[in-house]
């Protein structure tokens, strides 16, 4: 006889069973088209999920689209003491798409990409994520002169300059897509009228900037930004906050991997308005240094100085300078120096900016590029420096070819290679240094009266036969430079030099006649 209540209780169990399997079914090809969504997304782009505190969550995320989707990238490490630059490389054909993410010390992250076409327009368009939503405060930077931050509550829809963004969690610098139109010996014209500019949107997850990157024949596109889990910028220490505003590459100055450009100069070649040159001295890196503590100031400055240190050494060519690589009509018609020549005011600044990162932040890398800057040094006094009275020196300001005809002498660029040496003699206490040095120092004091105008100011620099050069003076600069001589001197030897305090007395004595 037939159970008719098992049998009913059977086709329910078989019921709920097929029913569980059915929505187990379901659910895996939900799941498996959601992937096969998510993969197709990826597929069409390149992706480089960015993990700062390195816990398997990424904070940041940069997207490129368009033809790179399609390449393998080359994939290239530069390992620093403080910094693993990571480049990806992609090529097809007469394009090329370059992204290069630099981890610093301190887990902040700088991005630099490059976009170039050697044939018909083609764009990438590029997206960075920030996975937080929060909006603390963001600031940019106002046009120059006054280069002060304009700050709100509020990210805008649509802007045309970097934008510096404070969440909770995350702290970070958008920069704005540019084109340029390289010229050739590190000169690019920006062309305006082929950037667009950023537009963001906001998630429940965080936000997203989207830019285009413009490339054609002629011309390239480019853009930087920071990303980091800590303040960049303490904006509540004013201080720190008009310095980074002075040390904003955005405006006046521009950044790139391979260092600071600045506006170029109407008498060098290649020119056009609007263009920068890759500036060696490295002011910018120089100035960041007394901003290097990250919980008073922001990882801004420690961030800057660190890539342009690493970009310097990358940059230092074989014989141990940095090259001036536009040519200056005026120093090709007065003194026949073409491109890449070597500016000693310039190499110095950025020789002493590395000496103090390096006395800073201990770096191999630095230290072998000071190694090779010092021994060019040596070889330049000795083959260029022409001798004054029983003991000085007098080292030209440029040398550039064979060709080149010997230069003037300027009182600036002088006291500037004498202070390096003194101040690496004070680090490493090497006797030849501060050998050098006092050669330099006689020779000021064996010309001291020809540097005195009759008005108390300074000449700017004498011709290799002593008569005074028609350029003015800096203000201030060359008096500040001598005073940094007397302060070096007097840790050297136990007191300042009467020479050197002449010639300050004079300048000061000048200056006050200005007010």
């Amino acid at each position: 006889m037939i159970d008719f209540g098992k049998v009913l209780s059977e086709r329910r169990q078989m019921k709920t069973m097929i029913a569980r399997w059915f929505g187990l079914l379901l659910s895996l090809c939900l799941f498996i088209a959601l992937a096969t969504q998510v993969s197709a997304k990826e597929a069409s782009m390149a992706f480089f999920p960015i993990d700062l505190d390195k816990d398997g969550i990424p904070e940041f995320r940069i997207e490129a689209s368009g033809w790179v989707a399609d390449v393998t990238p080359s994939v290239t490490t530069d390992t620093y003491e403080h910094a693993v630059y990571t480049h990806y490389q992609y090529k097809k054909g007469g394009l090329s798409f370059r992204l290069t993410l630099a981890r610093m010390e301190n887990g902040s992250v700088l991005y630099f990409v490059q976009h170039t076409a050697s044939g018909r327009a083609v764009s990438i368009p590029l997206r960075i994520l920030a996975f937080d939503p929060t909006v603390v405060k963001t600031a940019q930077l106002s046009a120059v002169p006054t280069k002060t931050w304009k700050q709100s509550s509020y990210i805008p829809p649509v802007f045309s300059s970097a934008l510096y963004v404070d969440g909770e969690r995350l702290f970070y610098r958008i920069g704005q897509a540019e084109a340029y139109a390289p010229l050739g010996y590190t000169v690019y014209k920006q062309i305006r009228e082929k950037e667009q500019p950023i537009k963001h949107a906001q998630a429940a997850n965080g936000h997203t900037f989207s830019l285009v990157l413009n490339a054609d024949a002629k011309t390239e596109a480019v853009t930087w930004g920071m990303l980091g889990n800590q303040p960049l910028i303490r904006w509540d220490n004013e201080q720190a906050a008009a310095k980074a505003a002075l040390l904003e590459l955005d405006k006046d100055k521009k950044l790139r991997e391979d260092g600071a450009y600045y506006p170029n100069e109407s008498t060098y070649r290649p020119y056009a308005p609007g263009s920068f040159y890759r500036n060696p001295a490295n002011g910018d890196g120089l100035h960041a240094l007394s901003f290097l503590s990250t919980e008073e100031n922001g990882a801004f400055f420690v961030n800057l100085a660190t890539h342009l240190a690493y970009a310097a050494v990358k940059n230092q060519n074989k014989e141990g300078y940095w090259e001036t690589q536009p040519r200056s009509e005026w120093l090709n018609k007065e003194y026949k120096i073409g491109y890449k020549y070597m500016d000693n005011r310039r190499n110095a600044d950025n020789a002493t900016f590395l000496l103090r990162f390096t006395q800073a932040m201990p770096d191999a890398a630095v230290q072998h590029a000071l190694r090779k800057w010092n021994a060019y040094l040596t070889r330049y006094i000795a083959m260029h420096g022409m001798k004054i009275g029983e003991y000085g020196v007098f080292v030209p300001d440029y040398v550039g070819s064979a060709e080149t005809k010997r230069t003037h002498t300027s009182l600036n660029h002088l006291v500037a290679i004498m202070n390096y040496l003194y101040e690496a003699y004070l680090r490493d206490q090497d006797e030849e240094k501060r050998e050098l040095g006092n050669k330099l120092l006689a020779g000021i004091k064996a010309t001291q009266e020809l540097w005195v105008m009759p008005n108390h100011n300074l000449y700017y620099a004498l011709y290799p036969n002593f008569t005074p050069h028609p350029y003015p003076d800096y203000l201030d600069l060359t008096r500040n430079d001598l005073l940094l001589s007397q302060y070096f001197l007097t840790r050297i030897q136990g007191e300042p030099d009467p020479v050197l305090q002449y010639l300050i007395d004079n300048k000061n004595k000048w200056l006050d006649s200005q007010q």
